[in-house]
């Protein structure tokens, strides 16, 4: 077993400590985190090994897809997000 190292929850523009931002990718495309409590009582940004965020991508409009099996989600750079606003 691996030990997990902490990474920084953070990106270039600002820390990642709302569940409800949204982000918006070099191509346009506007998404959200997606965080976990993986245990714990405190949520987290969902990172693989090499440190990129799990994503969703939002509807055109910033709407979240209304079932769990609709989201489009990739994994991608911190640094390519830039924040853009709240959802509603």
């Amino acid at each position: 077993m691996s030990e997990r190292r902490e990474l920084p929850s953070s990106v270039r523009y600002g820390p990642l400590g709302s569940v409800g931002t949204i982000y918006e990718l070099p191509n346009g495309r506007r998404c959200v985190v997606t965080f976990a409590n993986r245990g714990s009582d405190v949520l987290i940004p969902i990172r693989n090994d090499r440190g990129e965020l799990w994503i969703g991508h939002l509807l055109r409009d910033d709407v979240e897809p209304a079932n769990f099996d609709d989201w489009e989600r990739e994994w991608v750079p911190a640094e390519l997000l830039r924040p853009v606003g709240e959802l509603k």
